[in-house]
């Protein structure tokens, strides 16, 4: 997904976090990273946040995360998430 599709996700939709999945790890963006961690504590690690090439900050999100939030869209690489108290 080239880096303006990812940010127009990201603006687009207030209630869905989105996950990016880069080489073999799943990373949420900005927003989407905001999101989990308001609605689901404990999943989204910011000691460990990286900018990507394009300056944008992302972290590494713990799949466990499915147990709380329902998938809405999976793709190859990249999974739509409803989180409680998102709606």
């Amino acid at each position: 997904m080239k880096p303006n599709d990812i940010l127009q996700l990201e603006s687009t939709d207030t209630r869905q976090a989105y996950l990016f999945e880069e080489n073999g790890h799943w990373y949420a963006y900005e927003h989407s990273a905001n999101r989990i961690e308001k609605f689901v504590k404990g999943f989204v690690d910011f000691k460990h946040k990286v900018q990507d090439v394009c300056g944008r900050m992302k972290v590494e999100i713990d799949l466990s995360i499915l147990e709380k939030c329902s998938i809405t869209l999976c793709e190859d690489s990249l999974l739509v998430l409803n989180c409680p108290g998102s709606n």
